[in-house]
């Protein structure tokens, strides 16, 4: 149960530096939320999945390993 005569406005000013903390808590974990997911988007690999390789480029260097062409 709270206090049947509870003045907000004092209470407020009695707490101003927690409060101020957890504004400044809550803003701190935003930021990071925002950074790590703009640096997930900007190193995320292209939606083909195979880092920018072409099917000739593929067979080049599958063949390369190998030592034998497909010819």
């Amino acid at each position: 149960m709270s206090a049947p005569d509870t003045n907000i406005e004092k209470q407020e000013q009695n707490h101003k530096a927690s409060l101020m903390g957890i504004k400044g808590a809550m803003i701190f974990g935003a930021l990071m939320l925002v950074l790590v997911i703009g640096f997930t988007m900007m190193n995320a690999n292209d939606p083909e999945g195979d880092a920018g390789l072409n099917a000739e480029d593929g067979a080049a260097a599958s063949t390369a390993t190998t030592g034998t062409t497909s010819d």
